[in-house]
């Protein structure tokens, strides 16, 4: 697969989460958790907090895919090393009480994951 595709839409995925994560947050962490008063606040502003990061790494992603093909690798490789912790959160967090969630909650993560290593494998 083109690898200014692959960068495009995982770019484009990311920038729309950190824009969900603000306007969404107060309604999802609810709905995402069995917590209290105190700790949904909490786990609000931790929505807040990690805004930027997912906004940044979109950007990250956008402005790198017209890069080469060899560079574009690299950078594909990188989300794929950085998407293997976050799957071991989903794992401890899907397993948790305090959590409602389960694996069609990170369904989006594991298809942009399987589209990086497809892309990462056959690289256009």
């Amino acid at each position: 697969m083109k690898t200014n595709i692959t960068l495009s839409l995982v770019g484009g995925l990311n920038i729309l989460q950190a824009i969900a994560y603000s306007i969404f947050a107060s309604s999802a962490v609810p709905m995402m958790f069995n917590i209290g008063e105190e700790a949904t606040q909490v786990a609000m502003l931790f929505q807040y907090a990690i805004t930027p990061a997912f906004f940044m790494i979109g950007l990250l992603l956008l402005m790198s895919r017209n890069f080469e093909v060899g560079a574009a690798k690299k950078i594909l490789l990188a989300v794929i090393i950085g998407y293997l912790p976050v799957f071991a959160s989903f794992y401890f967090m899907i397993q948790s009480e305090l959590t409602t969630m389960g694996i069609q909650d990170f369904a989006i993560d594991i298809i942009m994951f399987g589209l990086v290593v497809f892309t990462y494998i056959k690289p256009r």
